[in-house]
């Protein structure tokens, strides 16, 4: 009895193990969906996400004319990628912290942090639109 209920336990912990590691295999992608700002205005949001490994590279689109923003601190954790990046707004570069996690079978939801606290969280729901 011992010994089947060890094997059912390393057969779960293995099928749960791979369940992560497939959800985390999906980062890899063009990522495009909307940002809705406090005022009401609507930004876009699209990101280029490679994975390799626990490691996620890329960029953001710039927004409004904008230069693209490269992904630093890229990393994935069980479910969670986790990123950074840093913006010119208003003549001034800003840093935020991205935290995404899937959402459905086609979708990620984004968390956006100022890393600096002066503005409240930003989200974005994100459908992945194509291969990196």
């Amino acid at each position: 009895m011992m010994m089947k209920r060890s094997a059912f336990v390393a057969a779960l912990s293995l099928a749960l193990a791979a369940g992560s590691a497939a959800l985390a295999a999906d980062a890899t992608g063009k990522w495009s969906g909307e940002v809705k700002l406090p005022t009401g205005q609507s930004l876009p949001f699209v990101a280029h996400l490679k994975q390799q490994g626990d490691v996620v590279t890329g960029r953001l689109e710039g927004i409004n004319g904008a230069p693209d923003v490269q992904i630093t601190d890229g990393k994935v954790a069980g479910d969670t990628v986790t990123f950074s990046g840093v913006r010119q707004i208003q003549n001034g570069s800003v840093k935020f912290n991205y935290i995404a996690k899937p959402m459905g079978a086609n979708g990620m939801h984004f968390q956006i942090l100022r890393d600096d606290g002066k503005a409240a969280p930003l989200e974005s729901h994100t459908t992945k639109v194509g291969p990196e």
